[in-house]
């Protein structure tokens, strides 16, 4: 695969600095000075027109003047001259920009027409030239490994193994200014400015597998492209932790939707739920931000949420403790072993528990064996050392006990905490240049902690993607779409309740049959054919919530009440809203369920992030009480339960006194269902089911609204979503030329079996072809690789067909997204036990068909020079062949899609 495309960008060999000057203050010379200053070991060539010489250096006038070889353009000039120097950069063949200017209508002067224009001229001059430019508006990017300070920073920020991502460049100052004295240092550190062309997604994508790189830092102000930026998220949190911390966390949508999932999701409720669902962390406060630095500075990924604390203070165990339980970590019990080896080396009266209090005159000694014990018992995923000064403590003999302590190569995260300030100054130091990492105090310690575990676990959510739907579970896809549009054709943007209760039906979700009656007789009707008691509620496309007008009848039990509440629902209606329109009411029974929660499931679109889905409690109150929670579709069983478990109504659905337990897995399928929903009908704005009721004997719907609205004509199946759900318009059924029934279909996370089995019964040359190299069993990291996709980045087609009585998988061809996002690498292997059937072509132009749906233009490959049946089928399906120059054993194929 080729370098990625920021490649030079981030590692440049030499490099232009529009804007140079030696004589001012400007950032085209205080940038200059930094990049001169830095040790960057490459070409540094001003470009300034005013001068022919900077010292005793050429200046040059213009691009096209430079030497060839440079790679990396930094431009502090006036904004208004920004688009020509693009231009020339085009012509001169450089390929990569930092833009430093500001003045492109940012900040205070976001109507700034000029400024606009100025900015729309500069992303046209980079799209026509193939150029990818950092800014504008930003402070720069430094990479300290290189020497490169391409930036206007005050402060050298030291090298290391973190990497910053800013949108302000005045919080990229700060941590620079911080770093040197908390002996953190950086492999990166990138400010965006306004991300008009390289935005999160394209440095999160590098960062990624840049090798200088451990764990990456974000600073998030707004997000432009959604997809992109999770799907770089998800990517990156796989290999390395990745800390978000954004600002405007109370900011809410201007614009509320007609449901109560409008009303009751708010923007910052979003972005947690997309951070989270990728495999991110997120921190609240810049406060926060630090202390994430502090420990992935110096700290492995941690394997869970189970604490140890080791301390010379009860009271400072506590605190840590406490603040451990806000977090939701735990603190296991000791082992028997770490109790046994701690009796023999403390006094009597320690703990015996966790936090093992190892008392206020514990010696160096005593700390380091203390240490030593809580590390290696496997109870824990971490250990928390703290130090309170006492008269009888040697702060700093403790230091350098516990440090020599710890195995050069820890397993798990060690923190510290030495509390207080001027006598344990040197014991901070020692303990931070030895690479463990330091707080100030127990609670900040504990949130360094509880990073590393959020990374775990989100982590493993990050893995949970839905599978289709079995046969007789599929919804009627065409019937809902069919209601939809009939809505749409009539000018009409909301369901009625009787469309958007035969939507829900569609997608199998139990609903409360409902009739509409446009008069009192045909109330009387309804009301019989359904059968009393029922309810009566008014018909209006105008009236979002009826309850609030007077719209809403219950429990009517005769015929000869349902006229007069006809009359009573109605003119309530009008007195409230005189402007309504007014169809009639809807009758429908009272749902028969007993010992029933009134619960809310909803949808909604976010303007960034697209559809999301609401839980909580639901009834007349649920703007009030406000018991709730967000997720991001797609929806699976485990991810639909844990949004359950994050309202306080999800102990309500528990048995509790002389009510059984609800049916949950009803409930975990209602919403896995409405995810189906938004995720396969991009036409759906919002929805909303309250309440839905839900006892022992399963869940209804008893009201439901459901807003519509035409998707752009420009959108693919799913560019509404910000994460690609299973791609089921790709599940193909078809036929082997022996007549064996045989189903290609997208990989599931759930065929780890299917894969590791398939490996194994392929004979040593399949495994040598495909893998070149001999792999007789898949690594459960490979197996997560194989199954586990983003479907925005790759594709994975199986071949199943059913043999000897089971499902087998007989074949599987893949392709991986190259950075360039305009080709792609494939990969293809067929069952030694079905050759020569055509199986190898209906993969290959199932794959075809994928990656043209993804707007690729090219597929390529390697293939083994002795492969001489795969080469034929490459010749066959339109592939070029030439000579891999770096293998000679290799064949390169290529094929426009």
């Amino acid at each position: 695969m080729d370098a990625h495309p920021l490649n030079a960008l981030f590692n440049p060999k030499a490099i232009a600095i529009f804007g140079a000057s030696v004589t001012s203050s400007s950032v085209g010379a205080l940038t200059y000075a930094n990049l001169l200053e830095g040790g960057f070991r490459g070409k540094i060539y001003p470009v300034n027109p005013k001068h022919d010489l900077l010292g005793e250096v050429t200046c040059y006038k213009r691009a096209v003047d430079l030497p060839d070889g440079v790679d990396l353009a930094v431009i502090a000039t006036p904004a208004r001259v920004v688009p020509a120097i693009l231009r020339d950069l085009g012509e001169a063949g450089i390929k990569h920009a930092i833009v430093l200017s500001a003045g492109f209508g940012e900040g205070a002067n976001k109507d700034d027409r000029r400024g606009k224009a100025l900015e729309a001229e500069a992303i046209a001059a980079a799209r026509k030239y193939g150029i990818r430019f950092m800014g504008p508006n930003c402070v720069g990017l430094t990479r300290p490994w290189l020497g490169l300070n391409a930036s206007f920073l005050r402060t050298q920020a030291p090298k290391g193994r973190l990497a910053l991502v800013s949108q302000s460049g005045a919080l990229l100052s700060a941590i620079a200014d911080w770093a040197g004295p908390h002996h953190s240092g950086f492999s990166a550190m990138v400010s965006l400015g306004n991300s008009v062309n390289i935005d999160f997604g394209d440095v999160v994508e590098f960062l990624a597998t840049d090798p200088k790189t451990e764990a990456i830092l974000l600073y998030v102000e707004g997000v432009r492209d959604a997809p992109a930026f999770l799907s770089a998220l998800r990517h990156a949190a796989r290999l390395k932790p990745v800390i978000v911390v954004k600002s405007g966390r109370h900011a809410v949508s201007a614009k509320a939707a007609h449901t109560h999932t409008g009303a009751l999701i708010g923007s910052d409720a979003v972005f947690d739920a997309a951070i989270e669902r990728v495999g991110a962390v997120r921190a609240d406060t810049l406060g926060q931000l630090f202390a994430a630095a502090e420990i992935l500075a110096n700290s492995k990924k941690a394997n869970g949420k189970r604490l140890c604390i080791v301390t010379n203070g009860g009271g400072a165990g506590v605190l840590a403790a406490d603040r451990a339980a806000d977090l939701g970590l735990e603190l296991p019990p000791l082992s028997d072993t770490t109790k046994e080896a701690l009796d023999k080396i403390l006094p009597p009266f320690w703990s015996h528990a966790n936090p093992v209090d190892i008392l206020g005159d514990a010696t160096p000694d005593a700390y380091g064996a203390a240490v030593k014990a809580a590390v290696e018992d496997p109870n824990n995923d971490g250990v928390l050392v703290l130090l309170t000064p006492q008269a009888m403590t040697d702060n700093t003999a403790v230091a350098r006990a516990v440090v020599d302590t710890l195995p050069k190569r820890r397993k798990k995260p060690v923190l510290t905490c030495w509390m207080g300030e001027s006598t344990v100054t040197e014991a901070r130091r020692l303990l931070s240049e030895n690479g463990v990492p330091d707080f100030i105090t127990p609670e900040r310690a504990v949130e360094g902690f509880s990073y590393l575990a959020k990374h775990h676990r989100n982590r493993q959510l990050a893995l949970e993607m839905p599978r289709a739907l079995p046969p007789e579970a599929q919804p009627d896809y065409d019937g809902a779409r069919m209601i939809i549009e009939g809505a749409l054709s009539e000018g009409r943007k909301m369901l009625s309740d009787m469309e958007s209760k035969a939507l829900l039906r569609a997608f199998h979700v139990p609903v409360n049959m409902t009739i509409e009656a446009a008069d009192p007789q045909a109330a009387l009707v309804s009301a019989e054919t359904l059968g009393f008691p029922i309810a009566m509620k008014i018909n209006s496309p105008d009236v979002s919530h009826k309850t609030d007008v007077g719209g809403v009848k219950i429990n009517i039990a005769h015929a000869t009440s349902v006229k007069r509440a006809f009359h009573e629902i109605v003119a309530n209606t009008r007195r409230a809203l005189p402007e309504a329109t007014i169809h009639g009411v809807t009758v429908e029974p009272m749902a028969r369920l007993s010992q029933t929660r009134e619960l809310v499931v909803g949808a909604s679109r976010d303007p960034v992030f697209g559809p999301t889905i609401l839980f909580g409690a639901g009834g007349t109150m649920v703007e009030v009480m406000r018991d709730n929670a967000v997720a991001l579709p797609p929806l699976n069983s485990v991810l639909a339960n844990r949004l359950i478990n994050r309202t306080r109504v999800a102990k309500a659905l528990d048995q509790f006194r002389d009510y059984a337990p609800a049916d949950r897995a009803a409930i975990v399928d209602v919403l896995k269902r409405v995810s189906k929903i938004v995720s396969e009908l991009p036409e759906v704005l919002s929805l909303d089911i309250n309440p839905l009721m839900a006892g022992p004997d399963g869940v209804i719907a008893v009201d439901a609204r459901i807003e519509v609205a035409r998707p752009p004509a420009s959108d693919g199946v799913y560019d509404h979503m910000a994460i690609h759900p299973y791609p089921r318009h790709l599940m193909h059924q078809t036929y082997l030329t022996d007549g064996t029934p045989l189903m290609i279909r997208p990989i599931r996370t759930d065929d780890a079996d299917h894969v590791q089995d398939f490996t194994r019964n392929l004979s040593e040359e399949a495994r040598l072809m495909r893998f070149m190299g001999q792999v007789n069993e898949l690594s459960p990291d490979m197996l997560m690789q194989f199954t586990q996709l983003d479907y925005r980045r790759e594709m994975a087609l199986v071949a199943m067909a059913e043999l000897e009585g089971r499902e087998v998988q007989v074949g599987v061809a893949r392709y991986v997204i190259n950075p360039d996002e305009r080709t792609c690498e494939f990969a293809i292997v067929v069952s030694d036990r079905i050759q020569h059937q055509g199986l190898g072509t209906k993969l290959m132009k199932g794959l075809f068909h994928a990656a043209g749906q993804h707007g690729l233009e090219v597929i390529e490959g390697s293939v083994l020079k002795k492969n001489t049946p795969m080469l034929r089928l490459m010749k066959e399906l339109g592939f070029t062949q030439r000579p891999d120059p770096d293998d000679r054993e290799l064949v390169i194929v290529e094929r426009w899609l």
